[in-house]
């Protein structure tokens, strides 16, 4: 399937959009590829973009007080990544990177601002989209606060076979809020 194909088979499916509808909407974004280990969001700066991951996995991650690197989340095939460029205009509190060679479909947030504002069908799936990444945000906070590291992982593990899959072990224990050498500990435990 090709990246054209890929937008258009998703704005069809979460919008229930019309063919002319569809392609009129992909018309506005532009498709950019990145290589694996390329800065997709830097930390610090400004991006007037959203992204649709249509291939590849994406990460955000921030850079705490000891330097060291923690894993916000995960995006894979039809996640979208930069939201919060769309909700503020603020520089990002993150870096988001690619993991793997990924393929996206970009669009301005302006563009999806101007969207919006015509198409109530379009701000009720952005609005539903950014409730996903609230519940998602919120899910792990509550995870963190009730469930030791071996919970955290069995339900990260069991909800996301496909990044335990593809993710580097110190990304997901980064994610997890453990080290890499107590997620193999924990794998070994659970074996």
């Amino acid at each position: 399937m090709t990246n054209q194909e890929a937008l258009f088979s998703y704005l069809s499916a979460q919008l229930s959009l019309d063919k002319e509808a569809a392609q009129q909407i992909a018309g506005l974004f532009t498709f950019v590829h990145f290589k694996a280990g390329k800065e997709i969001i830097r930390m610090g700066g400004r991006s007037d973009y959203m992204y649709l991951v249509l291939k590849g996995l994406v990460r955000a991650f921030y850079i705490d007080e000891n330097g060291s690197e923690i894993t916000k989340c995960f995006a894979k095939e039809m996640d979208w990544c930069g939201f919060y460029n769309y909700l503020t205009d603020g520089p990002s509190p993150f870096f988001v990177e690619a993991l793997e060679s990924v393929e996206t479909a970009c669009i301005k947030t302006s563009d999806i601002r101007l969207l919006c504002s015509k198409s109530p069908l379009l701000a009720e799936m952005v609005s539903k989209l950014i409730n996903q990444a609230y519940l998602q945000t919120d899910k792990k906070a509550y995870a963190f606060a009730s469930k030791d590291a071996k919970e955290r992982w069995l339900d990260f593990a069991k909800e996301n076979p496909e990044i335990v899959s593809r993710a580097k072990q110190e990304h997901i224990a980064s994610y997890l809020g453990i080290t890499p050498s107590s997620l193999s500990r924990l794998k070994r435990e659970i074996k």
